[in-house]
Order: structure tokens, then C-alpha cells, then sequence
């Protein structure tokens, strides 16, 4: 990310955010989903600068906003960080001809979140989504997982196998996916 590129973001709303953050947390709480709570600077994308200098015991996980060729099918999807997505692979398992990246007007009527802060997390808070929601299988591998509560100034970490519990929670359509 470049230097001045934070420039030209949006002001960060902290009483909005804080409240967001706060959902995440009862949610959690309410679904008796252990967790761990850790408050960083904002991190705007995988590539970000600042990333590199918090420390988190868990696999941290990137979280990219797709939609098909013709812009009638959504989807979020959960992956490693480190983890190349391989969306040609993706498509083909999903039956879909291309996957491209969903636009910032899209992922506001889907999932009333900014760029910056997609999360598989973004459920909460969110009326209808109307998205897929997909998690890289490879996350199921590890004790713990770290992702975004719907402020990207703070990562929230649990254990991966919780993640049915919530998207069931919702009743929103989920997979997780060999890719």
C-alpha cells in the first residue's frame, strides 16, 4: 500500500465502529463462541504496511468480496492470508464461468460495509446479505483463526469449527471449499 493512498479513504466513524464491534462480541457471547479480542491500528488490505507489526497467535484470514460474470450471484470468501486465491479454480468448483471482484457499491447494499473491513463476520449487522458466504477448507486445520469484527482496527480470534454455529445462526447458504 502506499504512503498517501490512506489519504483518500473515508473518515473512520469510532462510535459506529466500536458499535459494529460490539455486535460481533455479544453475538459471541450470546452463542457461548469463546474468543479472543485484540484492538490494532486499521488495516486496509492483505498488503498493508502496518499488518507486519502485530503479532496474533492464530492463522489470520483475508476475506474477498466476489461476483460472477453477470453480476447475479455474490459471494464471500474466507482464505488464509498467505494463501493465493485462485479464483479460476473457484469458479469452476462453484459452477460459475468467471469470479471477479465485487465493486464498493455492491458491497454496501450487500453487506453495509466499507472496502477495508470485509469480514466473514460482516453477517452481523447485515438484514439480508444475499451473498454465499465460502471458507477456504485449509482454516479448519488450525486451532484458531483471526479475522476482522466488522472494524478493521481490531481482529477477533476463536476457533474455526465455531464457524457453522454462526453462519447457521443466520441461516445464510455456506460451504467450505477445496481450492
Amino acid at each position: 500500500m502506499g504512503q498517501n493512498e490512506n489519504e483518500h479513504r473515508e473518515p473512520r466513524d469510532e462510535a459506529a465502529l466500536a458499535e459494529a464491534r460490539q455486535r460481533v462480541y455479544s453475538l459471541f457471547d450470546s452463542l457461548g463462541i469463546e474468543y479472543e479480542a485484540i484492538d490494532h491500528p486499521p488495516i486496509f488490505s492483505a498488503a498493508d504496511e502496518v499488518r507486519k507489526n502485530i503479532k496474533i497467535d492464530a492463522l489470520i484470514c483475508k476475506n474477498l468480496f466476489l461476483r460472477n460474470k453477470d453480476k447475479s450471484q455474490y459471494y464471500l470468501f474466507t482464505l488464509p492470508l498467505d494463501k493465493r486465491a485462485d479464483l479460476a479454480a473457484l469458479a469452476a468448483a462453484l459452477g460459475e464461468t468467471r469470479l471477479s471482484f465485487g465493486d464498493a457499491d455492491a458491497l454496501w447494499e450487500k453487506l453495509r460495509i466499507r472496502p477495508g473491513s470485509v469480514s466473514l463476520l460482516n453477517i452481523v449487522g447485515s438484514e439480508n446479505p444475499d451473498l454465499k458466504f465460502l471458507v477456504d477448507s485449509e482454516v479448519l486445520t488450525v486451532p484458531r483463526i483471526g479475522v476482522h469484527p466488522n472494524d478493521n482496527a481490531a481482529t477477533i480470534v476463536f476457533a474455526p469449527e465455531k464457524l457453522p454455529i454462526i453462519f447457521e445462526h443466520y441461516g445464510v447458504e455456506y460451504a467450505f471449499v477445496d481450492i
